[in-house]
């Protein structure tokens, strides 16, 4: 059941966007960080941002920061900005030809280039070619302790997610805040792209600087 429903959201996505598949920065299934600014840590250990050795994410490699931020790179021109007090985990590609990384705090912003990705919020989230994501796994005060929750808001692209029965498709301007216990009644709302934050503005900096490379 698991792959059919993979299946349709591939075929879905492809749809809504041609995939094209030039030459990847990386090599399928790898990823390293590429900038640090302040705290962050590679599977505990501490990331000095003048180090020279390039930190590679193996397979279930955390990412952490603390008050700092990290933008890191994954095949396929998939980039993940990360902002303060979050931590996203690679998750291993297998035989697929794509990047794949669970978020499990904070706040990430994801561009994908050349190729989609499979993101792991509660559910799992197939975003589109030449896209623009974000994602935010808020904390939770102590009496919703248990509960988990991720909003996902797509700026470009096109994002699906495979909920109980359904498939929601989002397309630019929507947003959905994503729950186990919700079910196929989770909602997508709309949103102001145009309203961003110093996390959405420093990733729209790193990305017009790696352009202008």
């Amino acid at each position: 059941m698991n792959a059919i429903r993979t299946s349709v959201v591939a075929t879905i996505l492809a749809a809504l966007y041609s995939l094209t598949l030039p030459a990847q920065s990386l090599p399928r299934g790898s990823g390293q960080i590429a900038r640090v600014e302040g705290k962050v840590y590679l599977d505990q250990q501490l990331v000095e941002p003048s180090s020279t050795p390039v930190w590679i994410l193996n397979p279930n490699s955390v990412v952490r920061t603390e008050e700092g931020r990290a933008e890191i790179l994954l095949a396929g021109r998939v980039s993940l900005f990360l902002g303060e007090n979050s931590a996203v985990k690679r998750v291993p590609s297998g035989s697929y030809n794509f990047s794949k990384f669970e978020l499990l705090s904070g706040s990430t912003v994801v561009t994908t280039g050349e190729m989609g990705s499979v993101a792991k919020c509660e559910y799992q989230v197939t975003i589109s070619d030449f896209g623009r994501y974000r994602f935010d796994v808020p904390r939770l005060p102590i009496d919703l302790q248990g509960e988990r929750f991720c909003s996902l808001k797509v700026f470009e692209g096109a994002a699906a997610v495979p909920l109980t029965s359904v498939i929601s498709l989002l397309r630019p301007g929507k947003l959905i805040n994503l729950n186990l216990g919700a079910g196929d009644r989770t909602p997508q709302l709309k949103f102001d792209i145009e309203k961003t934050d110093s996390l959405d503005d420093w990733a729209s900096e790193r990305i017009r600087l790696r352009r202008s490379q």
